[in-house]
């Protein structure tokens, strides 16, 4: 085995420089969310099967798939990557990340995080340690952290080095995270800018402008560059998805179906962002009055088989969404009962015991009719679902289903004091003006309903 370096400089232990060549491409395929990035790491074996950081790099992919049928597979890379690593003098480096890879598979993430934060202080080019604790900060809901982890390393980083625009996007989306969208949105088209199809930064456009409720120029940004996303991945989806919203907000709900139908769920799959996109879509459309049809049903067939995940409780939130309103209400008070009685590793489990479950029983109280308890189990808790993960637009699916309950239990008191506080953050909301308006009507207050009433309509004419 010999000792190459990668396009920034850092030490790969391999036999070929061709492997590292390959595994060249296969991160920067990674980060630019391609479809062919799996081909691209079977290149890396073709050259050099006992590469170390080939097989930790194998483990990180199975554990970003978030699907227990992978946990295995992720084990065996990580046994995989110790085994050679032990065989041939890796470096340091190298061996932090075949740690972190053990770690991670045991359940351990803030211990894989901490080993990535750990790499970037000494080796602040190590653009795979960066985007998977940009990955891991995310799904701990920590938003400082994935600002702060970018901010880090962001000096030394220039131009001139091989995937820049990239990290560029990943601190535009960490600022957008934290509400400081000025700076988010100026970072973000400065990476499109270098790279228009460069998705995830386009992505994070897209949210600066979901957040300051600027949803005609969200339609025209994401479709402008929507031509960008053919050689994509599965991501592609999510950025359809965002779309989607900002068309819901307009009240084009047509269009939200018609895009629901050819792009969202063009591909039935059982990934976890691909049926949370879905699932949280159909919610929205049906708690706006718009029959969905049939669509929940094989939502329901796909979340039954992933019931016992217990991966992440964001994900396992819409899971049960999907299956409560899906044909699957039995399965789903099995999950429900599941969750209560824990049995999630590390730090997840503490999310789920004082998260998930209350967020889960919310679920399934408003699916059964039951608006009171909904809220009862949401409210104590909404000031921390942060924690679950997710970003901001995701878990407003969540914030909405508070304020829906609140007003089918006839709480308009309440309902009026958390649409304005959601209006004090997005005032161009459409969807919390009309909400307000039924608010004020249950509080029969004329003056005020006719006055939100009237700012509703405006959002929809502008």
């Amino acid at each position: 085995m010999g000792c190459f370096t990668d396009q920034r400089g850092l030490e790969l232990t391999s036999e070929s420089i061709l492997a590292v060549e390959a595994f060249d491409r296969t991160i920067e395929h990674f980060l630019g969310l391609k479809a062919d990035t799996g081909e691209c790491l079977k290149s890396v074996f073709e050259a050099d099967n006992e590469m170390p950081m080939a097989h930790c790099l194998k483990g990180y992919f199975m554990k970003l798939l978030c699907s227990a049928p992978f946990e295995a597979k992720a084990r065996e890379a990580s046994t995989a990557a110790n085994a050679f690593s032990a065989k041939y003098s890796v470096t340091e480096r190298e061996q932090a990340h075949i740690d972190a890879l053990a770690v991670w598979t045991r359940g351990d993430l803030t211990g894989a995080r901490d080993r990535w934060e750990s790499i970037l202080i000494n080796y602040p080019l190590d653009v795979l340690a960066l985007r998977l604790g940009h990955f891991i900060h995310f799904y701990l809901g920590d938003a400082a952290g994935l600002r702060d982890s970018i901010a880090r390393v962001y000096p030394c980083w220039g131009k001139d080095i091989p995937g820049y625009g990239f990290v560029t996007g990943y601190y535009a989306f960490g600022h957008e995270e934290c509400g400081t969208y000025d700076r988010a949105e100026a970072l973000g088209r400065i990476a499109v800018e270098i790279n228009p199809a460069d998705i995830w930064s386009t992505h994070a456009v897209a949210h600066v402008m979901e957040m300051n409720g600027r949803h005609e120029e969200g339609i025209a940004w994401l479709e402008a560059h929507s031509s960008n996303w053919d050689d994509c991945n599965n991501f592609a989806y999510h950025a359809w998805w965002h779309l989607a919203l900002f068309h819901l907000e307009r009240g084009q709900t047509e269009r939200v179906l018609e895009l629901y139908d050819t792009r969202i769920r063009a591909e039935e799959t059982d990934d976890y962002l691909d049926m949370s996109n879905a699932i949280s879509l159909l919610w929205r459309l049906e708690e706006g009055g718009v029959d969905v049809g049939m669509r929940w049903e094989e939502l329901g067939e796909k979340a039954e088989q992933k019931m016992n995940d217990r991966i992440f409780a964001f994900h396992d939130a819409h899971y049960l969404m999907a299956m409560s309103y899906g044909g699957k209400a039995s399965e789903a008070d099995g999950m429900l009962q599941a969750i209560g009685e824990g049995g999630a590793p590390g730090i997840e489990g503490a999310v789920y015991e004082a998260l998930g479950y209350p967020l889960c029983s919310a679920i399934k109280a408003y699916a059964v009719g039951d608006y009171d308890a909904a809220v009862d189990s949401l409210y104590p808790v909404r000031r921390e679902l942060f924690r679950i993960g997710g970003s901001h637009a995701q878990r407003d699916l969540f914030a909405r289903l508070m304020v829906s309950a609140g007003l089918k239990a006839g709480r308009f008191a309440l309902v009026r004091a958390l649409v304005a506080e959601r209006l004090g953050q997005n005032p161009a909301s459409a969807w919390s003006w009309s909400r307000l308006r039924d608010a004020f009507v249950g509080l029969d207050d004329r003056n005020a309903a006719e006055h939100a009433d009237d700012r509703y309509r405006q959002l929809l004419e502008t």
